[in-house]
């Protein structure tokens, strides 16, 4: 858990500063990119941390093959969030989450050394990573590994561990209180002729029958409370009991044409292409997009969180096209004369060759053409800039053929 507890640092970092997390991806960091870019086209910053909580549920889910390996972390946290407009905190956001995080790994890559381009000092690829120790000088490699692919967060109801404790603590507080005031109340207004003994008794007794009844009564309070929020709770996700099947079928399908599919990976790149083409200002010449909605409607989003929800609608093999229909539940943050969450769907077409090789390790940002071998980016090219040969992302990713909010 080493691992996730630097990137959520690193990530709390760059939402304060502006540093780019080491451990995230070329792809990763091109998101962070153009939701830097869209946060500052609103005059807003929004910082973001992921604090540990008592007794938190943390594991993890591996797959191998091709090569590379994935590793998903996940653990529950804190998740703070503040969105300051113009130098003044406008809103703060405080839930449990679950945080997923994908970390992607290359066999032997640790053993690899590199040379700085300005001082000719040769050091680890993992040195690499932090800069040349003589030159100070940082030069653009290919993703370092391990590296974070992805990342998401699920919401939580209430911090589990610290339920009880909060309450106790709270019930305390009550019955302190008002005992307190009672015996106070009784002790100075009750049987003033009365033996001095006599009063402290009567006191007492009303004292901790007061306390009982006043504690009794937040716990009541506080259950009634925290009911009504599961019913709230419940009620957003009565929408999202569709989706409980998903991932068994989306197995199923796949399983003839990705031996080593994951489903928790899919999950994370669906929400990381919805992601890059909501917060792009330039969706015309995005090769992952090839819709012709109008997208205009996103243009003041600055967050987006999952809600933890895929409903996969329909999925067939088409020629040599796999295609999956389906919708994305999300939280979306938008920013006008305030700030505010609205609970959103987004439906969405993936379109994928049935053949194409599986590559964790593949990147859009620095792809090798088929025809002359030439590298480039391929995120907002369609075509070879060395030798003008279209270049078919299908045939080594999902693309999204069609999005739209619904």
């Amino acid at each position: 858990m080493e691992l996730l507890d630097e990137f959520t640092d690193q990530l709390h970092e760059w939402s304060t500063s502006g540093k780019e997390p080491l451990l995230a991806s070329n792809d990763l960091r091109y998101f962070l990119d153009l939701q830097e870019k869209r946060l500052k086209n609103s005059s807003t910053i929004r910082e973001e941390e992921f604090v540990h909580v008592k007794e938190e549920i943390k594991g993890h889910l591996d797959r191998k093959g091709n090569g590379y390996s994935s590793k998903i972390l996940y653990r529950e946290a804190r998740q703070n969030i503040t969105y300051l407009k113009d130098g003044k905190k406008v809103k703060k956001i405080t839930r449990p989450v679950n945080l997923y995080v994908t970390f992607t790994d290359k066999e032997g890559y640790e053993d690899r050394e590199c040379v700085c381009p300005n001082c000719g000092n040769s050091m680890s690829i993992l040195k690499a990573r932090e800069g040349c120790p003589y030159c100070g000088t940082f030069f653009e490699t290919d993703d370092i590994y391990p590296c974070v692919s992805s990342y998401y967060t699920v919401p939580g109801i209430v911090e589990r561990a610290s339920l009880m404790g909060n309450l106790k603590r709270e019930m305390l507080i009550c019955a302190s209180l008002f005992g307190l005031t009672a015996f106070l109340i009784s002790f100075m207004h009750t049987y003033k002729d009365a033996d001095i003994l006599v009063r402290i008794f009567v006191s007492l007794f009303m004292s901790g029958l007061l306390a009982g009844l006043s504690a009794f009564l937040w716990y009541m309070m506080r259950s009634w409370l925290l009911l009504m929020r599961l019913f709230f709770e419940a009620g957003r996700a009565l929408p999202m009991l569709k989706t409980l099947n998903s991932r068994n079928k989306m197995l199923k399908f796949m399983k003839k044409y990705d031996p080593d599919f994951s489903y928790e990976a899919f999950e994370g790149r669906i929400i990381s292409l919805i992601r890059t083409i909501v917060f792009s200002d330039d969706r015309d010449t995005l090769s992952i997009y090839e819709g012709d909605n109008e997208l205009s409607g996103f243009d003041d989003v600055v967050d987006m969180q999952y809600r933890g929800a895929v409903y996969i609608k329909r999925f067939e093999k088409i020629d040599d096209l796999l295609r999956v229909e389906g919708t994305a539940y999300l939280t979306d943050t938008y920013i006008d004369r305030r700030v505010h969450e609205k609970d959103e769907k987004i439906r969405f077409i993936l379109q994928k060759e049935a053949d194409g090789q599986n590559d964790p390790g593949f990147s859009i940002h620095r792809v090798n053409c088929s025809s002359c071998g030439g590298t480039f980016d391929a995120m907002h090219q369609r075509n070879c800039p060395y030798c003008g040969n279209p270049y078919d992302l299908k045939k080594k990713d999902w693309i999204v053929k069609d999005m739209k909010k619904v």
